[in-house]
């Protein structure tokens, strides 16, 4: 099972790889087929990664974002960087790396998920050796299915509660960053459906 589909939804319309879709080796596409759209994916990768202004191997960046892998949230989460508190998207086009597991920052700081804790710290240390980050966005979002499983769902069952569980997790992530990156600014919020962002701290 690929871990960047969403598998709490009966709506298979909301799957976007052909991985998890039900019945995706259906008449009409071939192995060569998807073959080849395997390699037209690869070329285009290649072509973005060379194109784009930023260098992953250099170069000093402006954030790390830290989100979930909802996939109701990659649109909405590269739009509120574009936003971010002022900051021109010109800035931060193509100008911040991302981590991206179930939960996001809850992942990174919950013991439910403490097999995945030192992969997210080496990285968030490597990203500040390499490209000199100022700051790290943690997002969570609403209607979270890894925060059900970390929280249990009668501390997630109605708005207020859901905001309590978040804003405790994204404080303690805020805290483990400063004590192992002090000179990191934290920004932490939780994003609604909408893409709303309601900033904690």
């Amino acid at each position: 099972m690929n871990p960047s589909c969403p598998t709490d939804t009966a709506d298979t319309s909301a799957y976007s790889c052909l991985c998890c879709a039900p019945n995706s080796l259906s008449a009409g596409h071939t192995r060569r087929g998807f073959l080849g759209l395997g390699t037209a994916a690869l070329a285009g990768g290649l072509l973005a990664t060379t194109a784009g202004p930023a260098q992953a191997a250099s170069g000093n960046y402006e954030a790390m974002l830290v989100n979930c892998i909802d996939p109701r949230f990659t649109t909405l989460s590269w739009q509120y960087m574009g936003l971010l508190h002022g900051i021109a998207r010109d800035k931060l086009a193509d100008n911040y790396s991302q981590f991206v597991f179930a939960g996001g920052p809850i992942g990174a700081i919950h013991p439910k998920f403490a097999a995945w804790h030192n992969t997210f710290w080496e990285n968030l240390d490597i990203t500040v050796s390499l490209h000199h980050i100022p700051r790290v966005v943690a997002l969570t979002h609403r209607d979270c299915g890894a925060a059900k499983l970390a929280f249990g769902d009668a501390k997630v069952a109605t708005k207020e509660e859901e905001t309590h569980a978040h804003a405790e997790a994204l404080m303690a992530f805020r805290a483990a960053v400063i004590k192992r990156q002090p000179k990191l600014s934290v920004i932490t919020g939780i994003m609604d459906l909408t893409g709303k962002v309601d900033l904690i701290g």
